[in-house]
């Protein structure tokens, strides 16, 4: 009988340390949004608010106005000289809205020299533009 007694609590010991230890593993990795103000940890991660800042300024869209200086049909590139002086350079695809004298990139390509304003947003691949306007030639 001790000897069923000993075997019962050293059972109940053991499932003990090992619920607990794998609460404690499942709790250290578990998504801070899940967690109680209680056990969440005081200290922000820098890693994290840096990365959601970058997300997020990649997802907004920019824009710059300038010359159109250059289009490549084969790399579906163009490049465009603001009035700074600085030169950029954008890639386009099939979603890319183009507006004003010239409607489509083969027009484009015999627009250089016009003043557009292009709307882009900046992935890892470079700066993606999502929609061209065609202002005229200065």
């Amino acid at each position: 009988m001790k000897l069923i007694k000993t075997l019962t609590w050293s059972a109940a010991f053991a499932a003990g340390v090992f619920l607990g230890s794998a609460a404690q593993h499942a709790t250290a990795h578990a998504s801070p949004a899940l967690l109680s103000s209680s056990q969440q940890d005081p200290t922000p991660d820098p890693n994290v608010t840096d990365r959601q800042d970058r997300d997020r300024k990649e997802a907004e869209p920019a824009s710059i106005t300038g010359q159109l200086s250059h289009v490549d049909p084969q790399s579906r590139t163009f490049s465009v000289k603001s009035a700074a002086g600085a030169e950029m350079l954008f890639r386009y695809d099939d979603r890319t809205i183009i507006t004003g004298a010239e409607k489509n990139v083969a027009g484009l390509a015999t627009s250089s020299g016009a003043e557009v304003t292009v709307t882009y947003r900046n992935d890892t691949a470079g700066n993606i533009a999502a929609k061209i306007e065609v202002h005229g030639k200065r």
